[in-house]
């Protein structure tokens, strides 16, 4: 017999960040995680131990698969607490749901046939079917700030306003919001639209936590040691204790029930002409700012030259590395740029490995953050472990895999917070 008062099931779980939010609230239990990438899957069976998994694509996955699973947990349709999911507005393939599909009552809804005229839409769909076959107290669904914007059957905001037709036609209160993580204590600057349901009671949203009071990107890693290089020892690593004790309140999350530093704290070797670009790249500030400036500077060095010989100056600079060839190129506007210690962290994306793709250079040392750095500013605990291996084995090693799963998931500060706010407003009744 289970200890906790309230169970969570999630779709598309990833490695799990969302339904681990509200494991941290203490009230809840994750009973079931679907997703269909092997790697994020170990990680979630690993940091969710009570929790059964499903491995498929969830239009593959008939509903009595799901309903089979929740009994045996003890859990039957309109008993689940809440169901939580990230349903992406584009489908991994082209795949059109069978024709068992529609024989869900949902399926006659207007909001479920606004959707169903975008084939892009299946996830979606999917998602909606399943919460019509478990009818939980409780719906909340996270995605990406732009798709409150996103036009459907000619009308913006169509998606979100769809989906909520959909829902309240169920007999849910329905309502969304773009919340930001930083105001929720996660140290990153990270907007995403959630959607929030219930049948149980009139539907609000928990107010900041931390108005500007955010925590920063160096409050966020100040404590973690030198990273081991390329390779990571799980649990107690060769890295030992952390670099000083816990001293904020963040930190003291971070590190709740852990005495050794824990894995996936990571590095790896970079290029020299990687490593040259990103020593030049101060703390704070963009692409286009720094290169701007490296061309003014680069252009009064020429300057000192006569006009035909500023060629041949120009070529052996860049040959013995006074000028960067790259700072004349026009890249993404954060590419290559360091983190701020004194301000949260830009968007963690599932591209924070490569660190043209954005703000992932560390903010004092010449190489990326690691694994376990972009999971301290996506806010999970040390004791939250990542692993990169498709067959379940304790490996850490594909550094790649564990950042996309990493920058996928939502910040587990970020759903401890709508947790105990589903929990403290009684919307489960």
């Amino acid at each position: 017999m289970s200890n906790y008062k309230y169970t969570v099931a999630e779709i598309f779980c990833g490695c799990g960040g969302f339904s681990y939010g509200f494991e941290m609230q203490g009230d809840f239990e994750t009973v079931l995680g679907v997703d269909i990438k092997p790697e994020a899957l170990n990680t979630f069976k690993l940091n969710h131990q009570s929790s059964t998994i499903i491995q498929k694509d969830v239009r593959e996955i008939e509903d009595v698969e799901i309903l089979n699973i929740l009994k045996d947990k003890g859990v039957e349709p309109y008993e689940l607490d809440v169901l939580i999911g990230g349903p992406p507005c584009q489908g991994f393939s082209q795949m059109r749901r069978s024709n068992s599909r529609d024989k869900h009552d949902v399926a006659r809804f207007t909001g479920y046939s606004k959707l169903a005229e975008d084939k892009r839409n299946d996830l979606v769909l999917r998602f909606l079917e399943i919460a019509e076959v478990l009818m939980p107290k409780c719906i909340v669904i996270e995605n990406v700030k732009q798709v409150k914007n996103h036009v459907l059957n000619g009308r913006e905001g169509g998606f979100i306003l769809s989906i909520e037709e959909v829902l309240e036609e169920l007999g849910y209160d329905v309502k969304h919001s773009i919340f930001n993580a930083a105001d929720y204590g996660v140290p990153q600057l990270r907007e995403r639209a959630v959607i929030l349901a219930s049948r149980k009671g009139e539907v609000t949203f928990p107010a900041p936590t931390h108005g500007q009071n955010w925590v920063t990107v160096g409050e966020a890693i100040k404590d973690l040691p030198t990273p081991a290089m390329k390779v990571d020892s799980l649990y107690k690593s060769d890295l030992g204790i952390y670099a000083h004790e816990a001293n904020t309140d963040y930190l003291n999350t971070m590190r709740r029930g852990v005495k050794w530093f824990t894995a996936n704290h990571n590095t790896r070797t970079y290029k020299d002409d990687i490593i040259n670009l990103i020593s030049s790249m101060p703390q704070g500030k963009n692409w286009s700012e720094v290169a701007e400036s490296k061309r003014r500077e680069y252009e009064v060095l020429l300057q000192r030259f006569p006009e035909e010989e500023r060629k041949d100056a120009y070529d052996r600079l860049v040959e013995d590395g006074t000028i960067m060839p790259a700072f004349y190129k026009d890249y993404y506007w954060s590419a290559y740029t360091r983190l701020d210690p004194q301000k949260p962290a830009l968007t963690i994306t599932a591209n924070a490995n490569f660190l043209g793709s954005g703000r992932y250079t560390h903010p004092y040392e010449n190489r990326g953050i690691t694994p376990r750095e972009a999971a301290r500013l996506q806010s999970f605990p040390d004791r939250f472990i990542f692993y990169s291996s498709k067959k379940g084995d304790a490996s850490t090693e594909r550094q790649g895999v564990i950042m996309d799963m990493i920058g996928e998931a939502v910040p587990p500060l970020l759903s401890r917070a709508i947790a105990q706010h589903i929990i403290s407003h009684e919307l489960l009744g």
